[in-house]
Formats: C-alpha cells, structure tokens, sequence
C-alpha cells in the first residue's frame, strides 16, 4: 500500500520484516523480490509519486573537485528515483570488470560475472527490455556488421527502455498488502545499538519536520551514490566517524562514466554511418544501439580501462544546447522553465527534416537525425577507482537540519590514457574498413592529465561530463579494510544493515549501471529472504 505521510500529523511507528531506503530501481526491485516472497517490506520514499521542486532542493550540494552536474539535477527524490528521468539504456557489466586487473589499482570485486549471470536474466525482464543477449546482435538488429576485427574492437548493445518504475511498478506495490510505501518520509538517522553492532531503528521526518520512526529486522540503504555515504557519514551519534566508516572508506572511490568528445570522424557516407551506429527500432525487440569497446586482450596489453565509444554527431548550432537545457529543467520537475520559450523557438531549425526523420524512424525503423554538421567520437570512460574521489558531509544543512553532501569529484591519468587508447583503436578499424578517417582532439595529445573542463563553442560534448552514475562509495569487498560491504552487500561489522545499488560496485565497468543495480537487488533479496527463513 502507498502511505503519504504528510496525510499523517502525528508521530508514527511502522515495522517490517525488511526496511528498505530508497524507491528507486534498487529499492523497488528489492521490494517486490521479497514482497513476492511473503516477507513483509517497508519502503520508505522521500519524495511523493511525482517530482517536486521542494523536495530536489533536499539534493542541493557542492562540487568541490571537477566541474560536475549541480547535484539536484542529477538525481531525484521520487517514486521509481531516478529511472523518472533516465534514458532507460540497460546493459550489463563485461566479465573483466569483476576481476582483479593488475594494471587497475583498487580493482576486483568479491563475486564474479558467473554469480549474477541468474540475476542478469531476470533484471532484463524487470526491466522491460526482453532476454539478456547484448553481444553479436547486427542482423537482429536489420543492419550490416560494419566488420571490425574483434581481436581488437568489440561491439555491445544497449536496449533501450525507459520504463519508469514508480509507473511501472505502482499499481503492484499499491495492491500488495506485504507492501508498505512510505512517501514523503526522508530518512535522518541510522539508530544503532550501543556494542554498534546492529540497526535498532530509522529515524524519519515529513518535509515540514513531522518525526516518525521505523523498525526491523533487517535494513537496507538504496538511495543511490552521494545518498547511501551522506546517511551512513551523517549518523553519528554513536560511531562518531559514521555507520561503518572504521576504515574511513564510505564516501570514497566514487566513480562515474567520465564522457567526452575525443575525435572529429570524417565519412564517405556520414548519414550512412550514423544509420548504422546509432539506435535502431527492430520489430521483436527493445531499441538496441551500439557502442564500441576493446577487447580483454587488448586492454591487457595496453593496460587501459575498459572504456566505450560511440557516434554521435554535432547538429545545427544551438539544437542540443536548447535540447539540454530543457531537459536538465524538467529534470529539476519544472514543467515551464524561465527561457523554456527560447530554447523551443531554437529547436526550430531541425522542423524542416521532421518528414524525411519520419520515415526514417518508422518505416526503416532507424533513428532520426537532426542536420548533422559533424560527426565525433564520444567516450564513455571506465573510471579508475580513485580513493581521493568521495563524497564528503558538507558543512551546509538541509531544511530539517542536516548537513547536506558535498561531492569531490577527481580523476587520474589512467583515465585519460584509457580514453585515448579506445578512440586510436576504432580509429584505425574505422579506416581499415573504410569507414571513417579519424582526427584525434589535441586535448588528447596535449601530455597532461587534464580533460577540457570550458566550454567553447562546439557543443556540451566537447567539455568533460560525467553519466548521472553515482557509482563506488560504499564498495563490496572480500575484508573490512578494503570496503564497506561484503559479498552479499552486508555492511562490515553490521548484522543487519546491507547497502543495495552501484554505491556497492569496487569498479564501474563501462556499462550504464541500472541493469546490474536490479540484478544486484534481486541477489540481494534471495540472500534476505534465506536469512529470515533461517532465523525463524
């Protein structure tokens, strides 16, 4: 059932068998995993079932390292979290980002790809995008394998769907009598017994300071990246350093997908080559879009990262600067943004491409492209684990009084090397498939480790950006120095706190990182479920 708590003015006491923070992909997976199960959930949501303004004002932090999205943009506080706005590309991580990489420090984690093999298939259908193949899929696709050696470039797909899973999902968990959905209920406190050992309760507040409190036997974080390290380093009044942060590791190595503009492609058929290396619609199948990586061995030789790239293609000037405005707007639950007028009347110039875009999109069943001036190449970096990039409590506090997240985010030169191996590596299959030509941004070949952080006046890509992945703060690990939760995502020393979603991935892989949360999740709550059943 669905609880507004803002409908409740007094102070009120739930109790579950598992308390979950967060309805977002992770939580509300979780949710429905052991809800299905016969375990009796409490899901506690700090936002209502559609953005608020109010609310995202809760998100508001510093960037104090690299420049970075304002940290009320790049996550939300709402039913379904931040699959509300996502581009719904689901993908799962290669077999080598779980490995130890003796060239990537900080790397390995504690289970392998083979142990969420079975939750991979099963978060492909939660998340609405069919089987889980995601290799090899050119001819399913209606398009010619453009040849590259795959001793060298690889090709993985995205499918694409952005099911919103407040929408998606709101109707079971409004029906499910083992479901109890806490909105408007901001978590601001981990109570833990005095030996620290456990969670004895969650301290909980409406937005206008209404206390209310929840108890369980067992509790899970899923509030994302910045949110899981701000709760755990905001609680404590009895571990002074925070929940967990013994070894001062929470709210480190965060990570995203640092993305960039690398190479300007010149084509003897530029239309052509985005047709082929941009989304596709195929009868029978999810959208799908392709996107280059290198290979094992290729990464093993040149000890780089396991980074992506992809097309993409520059239209005309002002387009996906309007475009990006709009959207960081909406993402913001501002419907009519000040300037929305101007930004609409800039998109004015692709209306005279929308019929031939038309047929484009539905009866070749490609996507459609706005007036490409110029076509690029875009990586999508594996970040380094990187102990200096975290997430730290900011001096700073919300409306109910507590201290906000600042992020300081940072990268290292492996990072950058990595980004300029993938894009000299499709470069030459491009030209040895007579594709592409090639030109490499001079940033690349400048002899430091910086990434170009001003814009100038190309298009957002040409500055660094990262992929509204908040990925590593909490990270899983085989021993207590060395992460915050171990393989089954159990907080270290804890008996009853876990910590769901990519806060607990050690590396980020190149891939989006929604379909490995939900696979996660789903771990997760077959690990919760035989804990009860065992202590029953």
């Amino acid at each position: 059932m669905l609880i507004d708590l803002l409908n409740n003015p007094a102070p009120q006491e739930y109790t579950a068998d598992v308390a979950i923070v967060g309805a977002g992909a992770a939580g509300i997976a979780l949710a429905l995993r052991l809800a299905r199960a016969g375990t009796h959930v409490c899901l506690i949501e700090s936002g209502g079932t559609a953005l608020e303004a109010e609310l995202q004002a809760f998100n508001e932090g510093d960037n104090t390292g690299l420049p970075y999205y304002s940290l009320d943009v790049t996550r939300n506080r709402v039913l379904g979290g931040t699959t509300a706005t996502w581009s719904g590309r689901c993908v799962p991580l290669d077999p080598i980002d779980f490995r130890r990489r003796n060239w990537v420090p900080h790397s390995g984690w504690p289970i392998t790809r083979e142990d969420l093999a079975a939750g991979y298939r099963e978060a492909s259908v939660f998340c609405g995008v069919g089987d889980a193949v995601y290799t090899d899929l050119w001819r399913e696709a209606g398009l010619e394998d453009p040849g590259f050696d795959p001793h060298h470039v690889q090709t993985r797909f995205w499918r694409l769907n952005a099911q919103r899973f407040g929408e998606a999902f709101r109707q079971e968990l409004e029906a499910s009598a083992r479901v109890q959905v806490l909105l408007h209920g901001t978590v601001t406190g981990i109570r833990l017994a005095g030996d620290t050992r456990s969670v004895t309760g969650l301290a909980l507040a409406t937005p206008d300071g209404t206390g209310h409190r929840v108890t369980a036997r067992h509790y899970v974080l899923a509030a994302g990246g910045i949110e899981n390290a701000r709760l755990m380093l905001a609680s404590d009044d009895v571990e002074t350093a925070g929940v967990g942060n013994g070894h001062d590791l929470v709210g480190r190595f965060f990570m995203e997908h640092p993305k960039c503009r690398t190479a300007r492609v010149h084509s003897p058929d530029p239309i052509g080559l985005l047709e082929r290396l941009r989304t596709t619609y195929p009868r029978g199948l999810p959208p799908l879009c392709p996107s280059l990586v290198l290979s094992e061995d290729t990464q093993a030789n040149m000890g780089v990262l396991n980074s992506s790239i992809a097309l993409y293609y520059r239209s005309w000037p002002g387009v996906t600067e309007a475009a990006t405005e709009l959207n960081a707007a909406w993402k913001r639950g501002q419907l009519w943004p000040e300037g929305a007028g101007r930004n609409l009347l800039r998109l004015l110039p692709v209306l005279p491409s929308l019929p031939a875009n038309l047929a484009r999109r539905y009866v070749r069943r490609r996507a459609p492209i706005a007036r490409p001036k110029a076509l690029y190449l875009l990586v999508r970096g594996e970040q380094a684990p990187n102990p200096e990039s975290r997430v730290r409590l900011s001096p700073r506090r919300d409306p109910l009084g507590k201290r906000r997240a600042d992020l300081d985010w940072r990268l290292s030169p492996l990072d950058k090397l990595s980004a300029k191996a993938v894009t000299e590596v499709v470069g030459r299959e491009l030209a040895r498939t007579g594709l592409g030509r090639v030109e490499i941004d001079e940033w690349l070949h400048d002899g430091g480790d910086g990434w170009p952080t001003v814009a100038g006046a190309g298009d957002h890509h040409d500055i660094l950006q990262g992929g509204h992945h908040h990925i590593g703060t909490t990270r899983m690990s085989d021993s207590p120095g060395t992460g915050v939760v171990d393989a089954d995502c159990k907080v270290w020393g804890k008996e009853n706190l876990f910590v769901a979603g990519s806060s607990v991935f050690p590396t980020s892989g190149w891939a989006n990182p929604t379909l490995t949360i939900v696979a996660l999740s789903l771990r997760l709550g077959d690990h919760l479920q035989g804990r009860l059943a065992h202590s029953a």
